[in-house]
């Protein structure tokens, strides 16, 4: 009887083992699923945060080529568009803030893939950047836009609406290094 109860406790303990190597074995394939369902969502994700940043990129260029280029009485003459301007500006970092959301949450885990990894230091870069360089751009054109409406006002002519911080109201520091990539300081701001 005794060796009954001893091959039972036995088998009992073999049945436990293998049965904890079988749910070991499911939760490491269904961690690996995850994971790479995580890194497809990553990489079809930075796909649309980098077309946005490229977007913003693109109009940023464009407000200061229109800035290099114009004088106070050309900005009386076509100050609708630079509300409009302005407006359309705001809209494509708001499109960058929308692309980042999956990002933010995924981007501070490593990878297996080199594809992923690279990406995601590529998000954190260029977010940090867009957003500091966005800041730096409306407090320049707020500068532009209190000189102009200055001059608007003694010159009876219609003024300008400033620009606005839509997303961050402060620099950023995204990625905790201590600096603000993108970060653009005059001592007038």
């Amino acid at each position: 009887m005794k060796k009954v109860v001893w091959i039972l406790v036995v088998l009992f303990f073999i049945l436990l083992i293998c049965f904890g190597g079988y749910i070991f074995a499911k939760n490491v394939r269904e961690d690996q699923e995850l994971t790479k369902e995580k890194m497809k969502e990553i990489n079809k994700a930075y796909k649309e945060f980098n077309s946005g940043v490229m977007a913003f990129a693109a109009k940023r260029e464009e407000l200061y080529s229109f800035l290099e280029n114009t004088y106070l009485e050309d900005i009386a003459n076509n100050y609708q568009n630079w509300n409009l301007y302005i407006d359309s500006y705001e809209k494509t970092i708001k499109e960058v803030e929308k692309n980042s959301s999956v990002l933010k949450e995924s981007c501070f885990i490593k990878f297996a893939s080199v594809e992923v990894n690279s990406n995601c230091t590529n998000f954190i870069a260029n977010y940090e950047a867009a957003m500091n360089y966005y800041i730096t751009d409306i407090k320049n054109y707020n500068k532009i836009v209190k000189e102009y409406n200055t001059w608007a006002e003694a010159n009876s002519k219609e003024k300008l609406e400033k620009g606005k911080l839509v997303v961050h109201k402060k620099y950023i520091d995204f990625d905790k290094d201590g600096e603000y990539f993108g970060k653009e300081e005059n001592n007038e701001q």
